[in-house]
């Protein structure tokens, strides 16, 4: 289904990487995989969270965030990190289309990719709360989400003990900010015992994103096309 988006010449796309495991990642091939299918009229901005220099949630982010709440102004070191915070906020809302690829770590998302979500996920400045108390998305309105995950394990049914907290948490999230989530790409099981499981399972992931591009590029010139 289109959706929404800026009527930009070029469509900005921001892939947020969640594993650490770079060309070694089969999360993050299967997102160039995907990205590969976008074509000609797409930028795409990479943001490695373990690499790139993101701002640590810490102490004093924290006491950034609240203080104003209660009338008290930031010290200037809470300025200099409220800055930061601000700028990445700003980095996504800069951009039509936000793609995080991730690993799942522990039954959830590894804790770079969490941290960069903390610092994005701001009251206000991405999104607020109505008369009502309900949550009303602000940076992601009028955007698409797509989300690239893999999982060492099925968490399809077959092992019904097994509980996801990846997928159904990163959908929140996303929803919540105000992004249209796609259909995400899912590989499970990774765990595969012989060389030849391991390349076919790989081959398939690759050709199940790669087709989830096709679908995502074709979206996006539709929507291109009504926005001229």
């Amino acid at each position: 289904m289109p959706f929404e988006m800026s009527s930009r010449a070029v469509t900005k796309v921001l892939w947020v990487e969640g594993s650490p495991k770079a060309e070694r990642s089969l999360s993050s091939a299967c997102a160039r995989a995907l990205l590969d299918q976008l074509g000609d009229g797409v930028s795409i901005t990479h943001l490695d969270v373990w690499a790139d220099e993101v701002v640590v949630f810490g102490r004093e982010a924290a006491l950034a965030k609240f203080g104003p709440l209660f009338g008290e102004p930031h010290t200037p070191e809470q300025a200099r990190i409220w800055e930061q915070v601000t700028s990445r906020i700003e980095q996504v809302a800069a951009h039509d289309v936000l793609l995080i690829s991730s690993p799942m770590w522990n039954w959830g998302i590894p804790h770079a990719l969490k941290a960069w979500i903390d610092v994005v996920v701001q009251p206000l400045d991405s999104f607020t709360v109505d008369a009502e108390g309900r949550h009303v998305g602000v940076v992601g309105v009028g955007k698409r989400a797509q989300l690239v995950l893999t999982r060492s394990s099925a968490y399809d049914g077959r092992a019904p003990e097994l509980e996801d907290h990846q997928e159904p948490y990163l959908r929140y999230v996303l929803s919540m900010l105000g992004f249209d989530v796609a259909e995400p790409v899912i590989v499970e099981p990774t765990t595969a015992w012989t060389q030849e499981e391991r390349d076919q399972m790989a081959a398939d992931a690759l050709e199940h994103a790669a087709q989830r591009g096709r679908e995502l590029a074709a979206n996006l010139e539709a929507n291109l096309k009504e926005n001229r």
